[in-house]
């Protein structure tokens, strides 16, 4: 089994703070700045990471949940 959390991780280019790989890409990438080129590779995989999560399969699936037999459900009381 493997374990992936939610991950929180804050990183920014010390020279260009305004730099976001989420809406400027590869454009924004102001001469070639190595630091902002590795938050772009970092925000890729990520996003290759979480489309290939939900590529594997719907959450349900994943957990092993398994409908209960008709007869282990709780009757209702309105019927």
């Amino acid at each position: 089994m493997l374990r992936l959390g939610t991950l929180r991780w804050k990183g920014r280019c010390p020279r260009h703070q305004r730099y976001d790989p989420r809406s400027e890409g590869e454009g924004g990438v102001v001469g070639g700045c190595t630091r902002c080129l590795k938050l772009l590779e970092i925000y890729e995989h990520h996003r290759e990471l979480q489309r290939l999560m939900r590529e594997f399969g719907p959450v349900r699936e994943r957990a092993g949940t398994k409908e209960k037999p008709a007869g282990a459900r709780q009757p209702s009381l309105f019927e």
